[in-house]
């Protein structure tokens, strides 16, 4: 039984004494890892004072002063330089605009359009309303519910107009053709 204790703690004090002297070992490692980082710390703090120092320098105004005399060969502006805004203006005459740029053709896309017989279609003219659309004289005119989405028809991609090959399609149907071709 004795033999059975001495061999435990024996293998205890081995063990105990491994990790200490591994723990030592990690503790001065980190030790020179922290003396390396302060070393680093302080070279860069040494570094960045010197740049400080250049960066003053090389903003001093008297160097710069000299420096853009030399270089740029620049003169004071003197007094004939100097003009009132008043003595600029020679005609009174409001300045020159250019024309308006000329608006884009319309399409039959553009303006609402009728289905005439045999397929064709005509745009109403813009700006002017047709008799159906005035305000009916006996009526008000207060708020109304909101016109539904209008069928556009395009016209056919072959044959002759009026032959009545038109396809009937909304806006959402249009555009979704539209986006799958640009895929």
């Amino acid at each position: 039984m004795i033999h059975r204790g001495l061999l435990f703690w024996s293998v205890v004090a081995v063990a105990t004494a491994i990790g200490l002297f591994t723990v030592k070992y990690r503790v001065q490692d980190l030790e020179e890892k922290i003396d390396r980082t302060n070393q680093k710390i302080i070279e860069s703090q040494q570094a960045t004072h010197m740049l400080r120092i250049e960066w003053a320098h090389l903003n001093e105004a008297e160097r710069i002063e000299k420096l853009a005399i030399k270089h740029l060969k620049l003169e004071p502006a003197t007094i004939k330089q100097v003009v009132r805004l008043d003595s600029l203006k020679t005609d009174s005459q409001p300045p020159r605009r250019d024309p308006p740029l000329p608006s884009p053709p319309r399409t039959g896309n553009d303006v609402p359009s009728s289905t005439l017989p045999g397929g064709g279609r005509v745009a109403a003219e813009a700006g002017s309303p047709s008799p159906a659309s005035a305000p009916h004289p006996g009526r008000s005119t207060g708020p109304s519910t909101p016109p539904r989405p209008a069928k556009i028809q395009e016209p056919a991609a072959t044959g002759p107009v009026g032959d009545g090959q038109t396809a009937a399609a909304s806006i959402d149907e249009i555009l979704s053709r539209h986006e799958g071709e640009t895929r």
